[in-house]
């Protein structure tokens, strides 16, 4: 084994009915890469998902994607056959990212791996996962390949069976990394970071190939326990992560490659990463640099009844804030763990607004397609938010294993969400019921987007 092994990162295809990026970088897999690249391995990344790639772009089977406001676009994609399990949508289905030759170019063109950790975000995404270590194998055959990320964690025993990896990672990061230094041969140098992730260097971010943004994390972790949240399920403890490292990989990205936008990744930013939130803005604000901030995890309601948080973010360049309401039912949010009300909900909008922030930079997530919701409870509260000059999204339920809301979606569902993650999907709605159909769905989303151009116009 070499004294300096190499790692290559791979981030895979999304295969789906849509796809956007919205701020959508492999967070964890840049954290993975700083940490092992501190530990003393050499590290590279290929992204799948990578937007601007010239070969993709010169393909003709390759429908083209396009650049959006703040760095966000959508991608390249090419239409693939739907799975069986997804058939009776009658949608067009595809493989989002970058064409299978450029992916095979871009391998060959890496110095031979001694391990290849691949990632996976949704659960339902793992065609392009099979389909990704399919053409890694080829390109590197007899070369271990990893599999990790959020579809590894939920659905361990269809990962190992079915996605084509040697290993399906998971555990705490002691034991990753445990494995990865039997597997590579080495003692980190950086160990101590491995076990308390308070001590990591920021994600590495000169690995993204034709940025167009920046991910930021200043924390791990959410404090509440939403019935239909994974955060808790993947993350138990909460972290924090030093400012300083975050403001100077910041600082870095933005000199090297000029881009002003950053989006923050954080589950809880305003909760857990207040304190070092401030402390970022207040750096960023006397740099009198001219970035700008964006936030698609909900922000916390609760945080924002709170004026100054809403003026400190408005002065240091925060554009685009997502909120997350969820639901305007008294009886639901108080069953869903009471994080926000109406009166909160109300007043944060309100604060905003005071801070100069515009209607149309304000967007409020709604879940539609909960158990035992009605279409009617999810049109009231596209009003209620609309009234409040904010922007409705909804937000469609896809049941999550782990989660509480996953046995009371597996007990009403009437397709197997236990044994295919496809029917995670939220497109597919597996939860659909006698008055609550796709089609139900499908008018509320236009109502929202009716909602969104009222209030922007």
């Amino acid at each position: 084994m070499a004294r300096c092994p190499t790692v290559l990162l791979v981030n895979p295809w999304i295969t789906d009915f849509a796809a956007y990026d919205m701020w959508a970088k492999p967070l964890g897999l840049l954290l993975l890469g700083a940490l092992l690249r501190d530990g003393g391995c050499r590290v590279f990344l290929v992204d799948c998902l990578q937007r601007h790639d010239p070969e993709t772009q010169e393909r003709a089977d390759v429908l083209p994607g396009r650049d959006d406001a703040f760095g966000t676009g959508k991608y390249d994609k090419t239409p693939i056959a739907v799975p069986a399990p997804l058939a009776d949508l009658k949608r067009p289905y595809f493989r989002y990212g970058i064409h299978p030759e450029s992916f095979r170019n871009k391998l060959s063109h890496v110095p031979k791996p001694n391990l290849i950790c691949v990632t996976c975000h949704m659960t339902y995404w793992y065609p392009g996962v099979q389909e990704t270590i399919a053409h890694i194998r080829d390109i590197w055959p007899g070369v271990p390949v990893w599999l990790g990320g959020i579809y590894a964690r939920l659905c361990t025993e269809h990962a190992q069976r079915h996605s084509g990896a040697d290993r399906v990672v998971v555990g705490s990061m002691d034991q990753v990394a445990k494995a990865l230094e039997e597997a590579l041969g080495l003692s980190f140098e950086n160990r101590a970071a491995w076990h308390n992730l308070s001590q990591a260097p920021a994600p590495a971010l000169d690995l993204i190939p034709s940025p167009t943004y920046g991910p930021l994390l200043l924390s791990l972790g959410c404090p509440y326990r939403c019935p239909y949240c994974a955060s808790s399920v993947l993350q138990k403890e909460q972290v924090a992560f030093s400012v300083q490292r975050i403001f100077d990989e910041m600082l870095r990205f933005h000199e090297h490659t000029g881009i002003r936008d950053f989006a923050f990744y954080d589950d809880a930013l305003l909760l857990n990463g207040k304190v070092a939130l401030k402390e970022l803005l207040k750096r960023v604000l006397r740099t009198g640099l001219r970035l700008r901030f964006h936030t698609p995890n909900a922000l916390h309601v609760r945080a924002l009844t709170d004026p100054s948080w809403c003026r400190l973010l408005f002065e240091a360049g925060f554009v685009t804030v997502r909120l997350g309401l969820e639901t305007t039912s008294a009886e639901r949010q108080r069953r869903w763990g009471g994080k926000t009300d109406l009166k909160m909900f109300h007043q944060a909008v309100d604060n905003l607004h005071r801070a100069g922030f515009s209607s149309k930079n304000i967007g409020v997530y709604l879940l539609a397609g909960v158990p035992q919701q009605t279409p009617e409870e999810v049109a009231e509260a596209i009003e209620v938010v609309q009234k409040a000059q904010a922007q409705p999204f909804v937000a469609e339920f896809s049941p999550i294993p782990g989660t509480p809301m996953w046995l009371e979606a597996v007990k009403i569902s009437a397709y197997p969400l236990e044994a295919e993650p496809l029917t995670h999907n939220n497109s597919f709605f597996a939860c659909q019921r006698a008055g609550f159909r796709r089609e139900d769905l499908a008018a509320l989303k236009r109502l929202a987007r009716q909602a969104r151009r009222a209030v922007a116009s």
